[in-house]
Protein backbone atom coordinates (compact mmCIF):
# COMPACT_ATOMS: atom_id res chain seq x y z
CA UNK A 1 0.00 0.00 0.00
CA UNK A 2 1.15 3.21 -1.09
CA UNK A 3 1.55 5.90 1.71
CA UNK A 4 -0.77 8.93 1.88
CA UNK A 5 0.89 12.37 2.10
CA UNK A 6 -0.76 15.39 3.98
CA UNK A 7 -1.60 18.38 2.06
CA UNK A 8 0.37 20.13 5.08
CA UNK A 9 3.29 18.25 4.63
CA UNK A 10 3.48 18.19 1.12
CA UNK A 11 3.58 22.50 1.41
CA UNK A 12 6.39 22.20 4.20
CA UNK A 13 8.32 19.65 2.09
CA UNK A 14 8.03 22.20 -1.19
CA UNK A 15 8.98 25.17 0.81
CA UNK A 16 12.29 23.48 1.91
CA UNK A 17 12.68 22.79 -2.00
CA UNK A 18 11.99 26.06 -2.96
CA UNK A 19 14.13 27.59 0.13
CA UNK A 20 17.29 25.17 -1.50
CA UNK A 21 17.09 26.07 -4.72
CA UNK A 22 16.89 29.81 -3.63
CA UNK A 23 20.44 29.13 -1.79
CA UNK A 24 21.58 27.36 -4.96
CA UNK A 25 20.42 29.80 -7.40
CA UNK A 26 23.44 31.73 -9.27
CA UNK A 27 23.79 35.06 -9.76
CA UNK A 28 26.20 37.04 -11.68
CA UNK A 29 28.11 40.24 -10.58
CA UNK A 30 29.33 42.33 -13.16
CA UNK A 31 31.71 45.06 -13.49
CA UNK A 32 30.82 47.60 -16.47
CA UNK A 33 32.92 50.74 -17.78
CA UNK A 34 29.81 53.11 -17.53
CA UNK A 35 31.44 55.49 -20.50
CA UNK A 36 31.43 52.32 -22.96
CA UNK A 37 29.51 49.54 -21.49
CA UNK A 38 32.38 47.46 -21.87
CA UNK A 39 32.46 44.19 -19.63
CA UNK A 40 35.77 44.82 -17.46
CA UNK A 41 34.98 41.75 -14.20
CA UNK A 42 32.45 39.48 -13.41
CA UNK A 43 32.63 36.55 -11.04
CA UNK A 44 29.63 34.03 -10.10
CA UNK A 45 28.25 33.10 -6.74
CA UNK A 46 25.32 32.09 -4.68
CA UNK A 47 23.62 32.83 -1.48
CA UNK A 48 25.15 29.71 -0.47
CA UNK A 49 28.51 30.90 -0.94
CA UNK A 50 27.89 34.21 0.46
CA UNK A 51 27.25 32.81 4.05
CA UNK A 52 29.96 30.92 3.32
CA UNK A 53 32.18 33.84 2.86
CA UNK A 54 30.39 35.81 5.61
CA UNK A 55 31.00 32.76 8.58
CA UNK A 56 34.65 32.59 7.15
CA UNK A 57 35.35 36.22 7.41
CA UNK A 58 33.45 36.36 10.36
CA UNK A 59 36.08 33.77 11.87
CA UNK A 60 39.01 35.12 10.87
CA UNK A 61 38.05 38.54 12.17
CA UNK A 62 37.48 36.83 15.26
CA UNK A 63 40.78 35.04 15.43
CA UNK A 64 42.42 38.01 14.60
CA UNK A 65 40.86 40.23 17.83
CA UNK A 66 41.97 37.11 20.18
CA UNK A 67 45.71 36.97 19.05
CA UNK A 68 45.82 40.61 19.30
CA UNK A 69 44.16 40.09 22.85
CA UNK A 70 46.78 36.95 23.69
CA UNK A 71 49.96 38.29 21.87
CA UNK A 72 50.10 41.95 22.63
CA UNK A 73 50.15 44.39 25.41
CA UNK A 74 46.28 44.99 24.39
CA UNK A 75 45.22 42.16 27.37
CA UNK A 76 47.09 44.34 30.32
CA UNK A 77 43.71 47.44 29.47
CA UNK A 78 41.09 44.20 30.00
CA UNK A 79 39.45 44.35 33.57
CA UNK A 80 40.39 41.73 36.27
CA UNK A 81 43.84 41.11 33.95
CA UNK A 82 46.78 40.65 36.73
CA UNK A 83 50.10 42.66 35.22
CA UNK A 84 52.88 41.08 35.65
CA UNK A 85 55.01 43.79 36.74
CA UNK A 86 52.50 44.53 39.37
CA UNK A 87 53.17 40.89 40.34
CA UNK A 88 56.85 41.24 40.30
CA UNK A 89 56.70 44.61 42.34
CA UNK A 90 54.58 42.89 44.89
CA UNK A 91 56.57 40.20 45.21
CA UNK A 92 59.79 42.06 45.55
CA UNK A 93 57.96 44.74 48.37
CA UNK A 94 56.70 41.43 50.15
CA UNK A 95 60.68 39.98 50.34
CA UNK A 96 61.74 43.53 51.33
CA UNK A 97 59.44 43.85 53.63
CA UNK A 98 60.43 40.46 55.32
CA UNK A 99 63.88 41.66 55.42
CA UNK A 100 63.19 44.54 56.84
CA UNK A 101 61.19 42.32 59.59
CA UNK A 102 64.18 40.57 60.14
CA UNK A 103 66.56 43.20 60.30
CA UNK A 104 64.55 44.59 63.09
CA UNK A 105 64.23 41.83 65.27
CA UNK A 106 67.73 41.59 64.84
CA UNK A 107 68.44 45.15 66.25
CA UNK A 108 65.87 44.92 68.66
CA UNK A 109 67.85 41.88 70.03
CA UNK A 110 71.41 43.74 70.22
CA UNK A 111 69.30 46.67 71.58
CA UNK A 112 67.94 45.13 74.48
CA UNK A 113 71.56 42.80 74.48
CA UNK A 114 73.21 46.08 74.92
CA UNK A 115 70.49 47.34 77.25
CA UNK A 116 71.20 44.44 79.87
CA UNK A 117 75.49 44.83 79.72
CA UNK A 118 75.25 48.35 80.37
CA UNK A 119 72.87 47.94 83.67
CA UNK A 120 74.47 44.87 84.77
CA UNK A 121 71.36 42.68 84.51
CA UNK A 122 72.86 39.90 82.40
CA UNK A 123 72.10 36.33 83.54
CA UNK A 124 74.82 34.65 85.32
CA UNK A 125 77.50 32.50 82.88
CA UNK A 126 78.09 29.05 83.41
CA UNK A 127 81.83 29.91 84.22
CA UNK A 128 80.34 31.85 87.43
CA UNK A 129 78.37 28.76 88.53
CA UNK A 130 81.39 26.12 87.68
CA UNK A 131 82.76 24.68 91.38
CA UNK A 132 85.90 24.17 91.96
CA UNK A 133 87.75 20.91 92.28
CA UNK A 134 88.92 20.09 95.41
CA UNK A 135 91.56 17.91 95.02
CA UNK A 136 93.18 17.16 91.11
CA UNK A 137 92.02 13.65 89.76
CA UNK A 138 93.89 10.65 89.95
CA UNK A 139 95.17 8.06 87.18
CA UNK A 140 91.61 6.05 88.69
CA UNK A 141 89.44 8.79 87.59
CA UNK A 142 90.86 8.94 84.28
CA UNK A 143 90.59 5.01 83.39
CA UNK A 144 87.68 4.90 80.78
CA UNK A 145 84.37 3.23 82.11
CA UNK A 146 82.92 -0.26 80.92
CA UNK A 147 80.43 1.64 78.93
CA UNK A 148 83.34 3.66 77.12
CA UNK A 149 85.48 1.17 76.51
CA UNK A 150 82.43 -1.22 74.76
CA UNK A 151 81.96 1.27 72.95
CA UNK A 152 85.25 1.62 71.58
CA UNK A 153 85.85 -2.28 70.57
CA UNK A 154 82.15 -1.91 68.94
CA UNK A 155 83.41 0.73 66.89
CA UNK A 156 87.17 -0.74 65.83
CA UNK A 157 84.99 -4.03 64.95
CA UNK A 158 82.77 -2.37 62.47
CA UNK A 159 86.18 0.05 61.04
CA UNK A 160 87.88 -3.15 61.46
CA UNK A 161 87.01 -3.52 57.19
CA UNK A 162 85.98 -0.95 56.35
CA UNK A 163 87.03 0.46 52.53
CA UNK A 164 87.30 3.85 54.03
CA UNK A 165 89.44 3.40 57.09
CA UNK A 166 93.23 4.61 56.72
CA UNK A 167 96.15 2.72 55.89
CA UNK A 168 99.43 2.62 56.26
CA UNK A 169 100.22 1.70 52.76
CA UNK A 170 97.21 4.20 51.24
CA UNK A 171 97.22 5.52 47.86
CA UNK A 172 98.53 8.69 47.60
CA UNK A 173 100.65 8.34 50.98
CA UNK A 174 103.62 9.72 49.60
CA UNK A 175 101.70 13.08 48.25
CA UNK A 176 100.14 13.51 51.67
CA UNK A 177 97.03 11.82 50.38
CA UNK A 178 96.27 8.85 52.72
CA UNK A 179 93.39 6.03 52.17
CA UNK A 180 91.76 7.15 48.66
CA UNK A 181 90.51 4.33 46.98
CA UNK A 182 89.66 5.20 43.07
CA UNK A 183 87.26 4.05 41.20
CA UNK A 184 88.27 2.80 37.87
CA UNK A 185 86.76 5.87 35.17
CA UNK A 186 87.07 2.94 32.41
CA UNK A 187 88.27 -0.84 32.01
CA UNK A 188 89.82 -1.27 28.52
CA UNK A 189 93.67 -1.83 26.97
CA UNK A 190 96.12 1.41 28.28
CA UNK A 191 97.56 1.91 24.64
CA UNK A 192 99.35 5.36 25.69
CA UNK A 193 101.25 5.70 28.94
CA UNK A 194 102.03 8.76 31.35
CA UNK A 195 105.10 10.70 29.89
CA UNK A 196 105.14 14.09 31.25
CA UNK A 197 108.92 14.82 29.50
CA UNK A 198 107.14 14.29 26.47
CA UNK A 199 103.46 16.64 27.58
CA UNK A 200 101.56 13.38 28.18
CA UNK A 201 100.39 13.72 31.42
CA UNK A 202 97.69 11.32 31.27
CA UNK A 203 96.99 7.52 29.95
CA UNK A 204 95.27 6.78 26.67
CA UNK A 205 92.24 4.48 27.28
CA UNK A 206 90.77 2.40 24.40
CA UNK A 207 87.70 0.33 25.14
CA UNK A 208 84.52 -1.02 23.11
CA UNK A 209 82.58 2.08 21.44
CA UNK A 210 79.58 3.89 23.63
CA UNK A 211 81.13 2.82 26.78
CA UNK A 212 80.46 5.12 29.56
CA UNK A 213 82.64 7.02 31.29
CA UNK A 214 82.60 7.03 34.97
CA UNK A 215 83.99 9.80 38.28
CA UNK A 216 87.13 8.19 39.83
CA UNK A 217 85.96 10.02 43.21
CA UNK A 218 83.49 12.23 44.25
CA UNK A 219 83.78 15.79 43.41
CA UNK A 220 82.20 18.41 41.36
CA UNK A 221 81.62 19.27 37.77
CA UNK A 222 84.47 22.76 37.63
CA UNK A 223 84.67 22.13 33.51
CA UNK A 224 82.33 20.73 30.80
CA UNK A 225 82.85 22.01 27.16
CA UNK A 226 84.52 21.33 23.88
CA UNK A 227 87.88 22.11 22.60
CA UNK A 228 89.42 22.09 19.34
CA UNK A 229 92.69 19.43 20.10
CA UNK A 230 90.74 17.47 22.64
CA UNK A 231 87.08 17.40 21.81
CA UNK A 232 84.49 16.86 24.41
CA UNK A 233 86.19 17.37 27.70
CA UNK A 234 84.84 17.45 31.27
CA UNK A 235 87.20 17.73 34.69
CA UNK A 236 85.73 17.31 38.14
CA UNK A 237 87.84 18.89 41.53
CA UNK A 238 87.91 16.27 44.74
CA UNK A 239 88.70 16.77 47.73
CA UNK A 240 92.39 16.91 48.94
CA UNK A 241 92.90 19.28 45.97
CA UNK A 242 92.74 16.32 43.11
CA UNK A 243 91.35 16.65 39.68
CA UNK A 244 90.65 14.52 37.43
CA UNK A 245 90.39 15.45 33.35
CA UNK A 246 88.61 13.50 30.71
CA UNK A 247 88.90 14.48 27.14
CA UNK A 248 87.65 12.84 23.68
CA UNK A 249 84.29 11.78 24.76
CA UNK A 250 81.43 12.08 22.27
CA UNK A 251 78.94 12.78 24.69
CA UNK A 252 78.84 14.86 27.90
CA UNK A 253 76.29 13.75 30.91
CA UNK A 254 76.85 16.42 33.18
CA UNK A 255 76.90 20.09 33.35
CA UNK A 256 78.87 22.76 35.54
CA UNK A 257 78.39 22.51 39.11
CA UNK A 258 76.83 19.13 39.05
CA UNK A 259 77.55 16.73 42.05
CA UNK A 260 78.49 13.37 40.82
CA UNK A 261 79.68 10.32 43.01
CA UNK A 262 82.30 7.91 42.53
CA UNK A 263 81.29 5.68 39.53
CA UNK A 264 79.05 7.10 38.34
CA UNK A 265 78.62 7.93 34.58
CA UNK A 266 79.89 11.78 33.29
CA UNK A 267 80.40 10.79 29.94
CA UNK A 268 80.45 8.36 26.62
CA UNK A 269 83.43 7.09 25.42
CA UNK A 270 84.70 9.07 21.89
CA UNK A 271 86.86 10.12 18.90
CA UNK A 272 86.33 13.83 19.31
CA UNK A 273 88.84 16.32 18.71
CA UNK A 274 91.99 17.20 16.49
CA UNK A 275 94.48 14.88 18.85
CA UNK A 276 92.84 11.86 18.23
CA UNK A 277 93.18 8.46 15.94
CA UNK A 278 89.99 6.78 17.22
CA UNK A 279 87.05 5.88 20.26
CA UNK A 280 89.27 5.92 23.09
CA UNK A 281 89.77 7.89 26.64
CA UNK A 282 92.35 10.22 27.43
CA UNK A 283 92.69 10.29 31.53
CA UNK A 284 94.64 12.84 33.69
CA UNK A 285 95.15 13.03 37.31
CA UNK A 286 96.67 16.01 38.87
CA UNK A 287 97.53 17.00 42.65
CA UNK A 288 98.26 20.12 44.55
CA UNK A 289 98.37 21.13 40.52
CA UNK A 290 100.81 18.50 38.85
CA UNK A 291 99.88 15.51 36.79
CA UNK A 292 100.78 12.34 38.65
CA UNK A 293 100.37 8.90 36.84
CA UNK A 294 97.29 7.66 37.14
CA UNK A 295 98.58 3.67 36.60
CA UNK A 296 100.06 3.72 39.82
CA UNK A 297 96.74 4.40 41.85
CA UNK A 298 94.07 2.54 39.55
CA UNK A 299 94.19 -0.09 37.56
CA UNK A 300 92.06 -0.24 34.53
CA UNK A 301 92.18 -4.20 33.58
Amino acid sequence: MARSTSPDSKKRQAKRQQLLRKLRNKYRAVLINESTYEERFSFRLSRFNVILLALLLFTLHGLFVLGLIIFTPLKEYIPGYSNQKVKLNAYRAMTTADSLDQALKVRDAYINNLRNVLSGNLPADSATLAVPLSHPPTAADLKPSIADSLLRAKVREEEAFSVHAERGNGVLDHLGLPGLLFFPPMRGIVTSTFNSAEGHYGIDIVTKADEAVKACLDGTVILASWTSDAGYVIQIQHSLDLVSVYKHNAVLLKKVGSQVKAGEAIAIVGNSGEYTTGPHLHFELWSGGKAVDPQTYIAFK
